[in-house]
């Protein structure tokens, strides 16, 4: 199961993604930056990569390797974003305030 990212699943899921997100220009979702480059070249900074919310290594180390293929685990990141995360599972967001600040 561990080299479930280089399967035929995983590639469409990726590419399927991919194109939802390039046709409404989502933006990254570790930064919030609406620059990512959907068309660039692989592992440029602000070319797009598949971040996981829960990392594909904890995926596996809690013994729910079907998350790395869940939609719902997914989200749209530059490659810079997601490679400074690691294998982390990125930052807390708390929601909306409720109170200006």
């Amino acid at each position: 199961m561990a080299d479930l990212i280089h399967s035929r699943e995983y590639r469409q899921l990726r590419e399927t993604l991919k194109a939802q997100w390039r046709g409404r220009n989502a933006p990254c979702a570790l930064c919030g930056q609406a620059d990512i480059q959907y068309d660039g070249v692989k592992n440029e900074p602000d070319s797009f990569e598949l971040d996981h919310k829960i990392s594909r290594k904890r995926c596996l180390a809690m013994g729910k390797p079907q998350l790395i293929l869940d939609p719902g685990n997914c989200q749209p990141s530059h490659v810079r974003c997601n490679r400074s995360k690691q294998h982390g599972d990125g930052p807390v967001k708390i929601g909306e305030t409720t109170e200006e600040w």
